[in-house]
């Protein structure tokens, strides 16, 4: 068993469900009996607070990490959340608007998608992931909750680099995470999911030592860098999986699970 009560840090998409977005059946077993020795268990996500995934509603979770740290909820109460003004926003999207850079935006109300923006492929998959949760909406310029947090957009290096200039010459600075082939998460510059660690180990006085950090994908890395202990599932990357202190099995073949168990957390 773990000496120390720690705080355990989970991605969502392919580490607590796998590349299918299935539920293995041992997470929740598994987070339960981690809980019952003490330990604290916070979901930290790219998700935005709109995109929440209501299979997780049973599990004894103490508190999320939302947007790549740009809202962390602990028990019910607000410790960080980061979102532009309505009129930011819209200065903001202008940026886009000129790079013609195809964007989803992920608010925390909804997922916006721009009428006059760029066109791509993949747009229509996250329209049709958004309608399919009633989390779609179109912006307009009235709409009071469009208050841009992070993004998701679709351009070369170039562009990207472009798109970093641009917005801190706005004064609302945001950095790129390469997700696959010009495809790029935009997060606030100063914000991420180890930042969001940084928040919780300070509020509850534990040791960098005592946090371990579960994931999959490239915006999992600043998080394997502020946890003691980085675990990578078994589908992640080789250059994430290269990073962490240990590599277990995929979601699927319980790799929760298995890691818990290897480090003494059940």
């Amino acid at each position: 068993m773990s000496l120390n009560k720690g705080i355990l840090f989970f991605d969502i998409d392919g580490t607590i469900f796998d590349d299918s977005r299935n539920l293995p059946h041992s997470v929740l077993p598994a987070l339960e009996a981690a809980h019952r020795n003490g330990h604290q268990l916070i979901i930290n996500t790219g998700r935005t607070y709109c995109n929440q995934d209501h299979r997780l509603d049973p599990f004894p979770l103490d508190g999320w990490i939302m947007g790549c740290g740009t809202r962390i909820l602990y028990h019910g109460e607000t410790l960080q959340s980061m979102e532009y003004t309505p009129a930011e926003s819209l200065r903001l999207r202008q940026v886009f608007l000129d790079l013609r850079m195809p964007t989803v935006w992920e608010c925390d109300t909804a997922l916006y998608f721009d009428p006059d923006g760029a066109p791509h492929p993949a747009i229509a998959d996250f329209r049709e992931w958004a309608e399919k949760h009633g989390i779609c909406r179109d912006i307009s310029p009235v709409d009071p909750e469009f208050r841009a947090v992070k993004m998701f957009c679709f351009a070369n290096r170039d562009e990207i680099n472009g798109m970093e200039k641009r917005t801190a010459a706005a004064g609302m600075p945001y950095l790129a995470i390469n997700r696959g082939p010009e495809a790029w998460e935009l997060v606030p510059a100063g914000y991420s999911k180890g930042t969001g660690i940084d928040v919780l180990r300070r509020k509850l006085s534990v040791d960098r030592e005592d946090c371990y950090a579960f994931g999959d994908s490239r915006n999992d890395l600043t998080m394997f860098e502020h946890a003691g202990n980085s675990i990578a599932m078994g589908n992640a990357t080789d250059d994430v999986k290269a990073v962490c202190s240990y590599v277990t099995e995929r979601p699927e073949d319980d790799g929760i699970a298995r890691a818990m168990a290897h480090f003494g957390l059940i």
